[in-house]
């Protein structure tokens, strides 16, 4: 790790399209063009409606989704970049694209991102989200299946991530109190896992396996690989004391504990 000076200059823009595919696109076409944003972040329909709803925010709520971008390093050449962003923007069609013209108006669009999660109350009583990645250019398919798979199990899927590097947070929400609901939402979560890796990804871009990934790690990494972990791990937690029962599975994809190394006699 190490520090990082704070950019001198930074740009902020949102940009509104009128469909998920078109935002998901933009999100490609941005990084195509060498340009490496800051953030990029997307929001969909619902979580506009219900950031609107609980902080007064002002959305377009007949929008399908915004991209929050951000742009930062020397000012010079940043408002170039701005204009080859806005570029894509409207090769994909965006309705239209704004600017933070200043500090206050910046801060009012990040607070909107970080309030977003905190905002789903708004639409359902609870929510699972996950942290599956996929490269930039399938995004638009794992949205469109995300909905599919949320559909079919009779749960509604919303959208709030960090589409610059593929990291999704697709949002199921339900209601824990209806029978079967919770069992439901697991199942689609699981499967929109899965489709993370049918499409070239992994399980988790920030977040890691915990427990509830654990059933899938045989489908991304092979006998071999998980034994390399295990073999790792048991050098440096030999008496498995750190995240004991959320370490790896075994081959059929339980989970499972490395034996511990017995102790020699003094």
């Amino acid at each position: 790790m190490k520090l990082i000076r704070r950019a001198p200059a930074v740009r902020t823009l949102l940009a509104v399209f009128d469909s998920v595919q078109a935002a998901t696109q933009t999100v490609s076409g941005i990084i195509a063009r060498g340009i490496v944003p800051a953030a990029l972040e997307m929001l969909d329909n619902p979580i506009l409606a219900a950031l609107n709803a609980a902080f007064g925010m002002d959305f377009p709520e007949d929008a399908a989704a915004v991209l929050l971008v951000e742009v930062d390093g020397l000012n010079a050449g940043l408002d170039r970049q701005v204009e080859r962003i806005e570029a894509v923007c409207a090769e994909q069609g965006a309705r239209e694209v704004r600017r933070a013209r200043t500090e206050a108006e910046r801060a009012r669009l990040w607070a909107a991102r970080k309030k977003a999660f905190g905002a789903i109350g708004r639409l359902a009583p609870n929510y699972l989200t996950q942290d599956g990645v996929v490269p930039r250019t399938r995004l638009p398919e794992l949205i469109e299946r995300a909905r599919e798979i949320a559909a079919r199990h009779g749960v509604k899927s919303v959208n709030v991530f960090h589409a610059g590097d593929g990291n999704i947070h697709p949002c199921l929400t339900y209601d824990e109190k209806v029978p079967g609901e919770v069992e439901r939402v697991t199942l689609a979560s699981q499967e929109i896992l899965g489709v993370c890796l049918d499409l070239g990804g992994s399980l988790s871009g920030e977040h890691g396996i915990g427990v509830e990934k654990l059933s899938l790690m045989n489908r991304l990494f092979a006998p071999a690989d998980l034994d390399a972990m295990r073999a790792v791990r048991a050098v440096f937690d030999p008496e498995l004391r750190s995240n004991p029962h959320k370490a790896l599975p075994d081959h059929s994809g339980a989970c499972v504990e490395v034996q511990p190394r017995k102790q020699a006699a003094s």
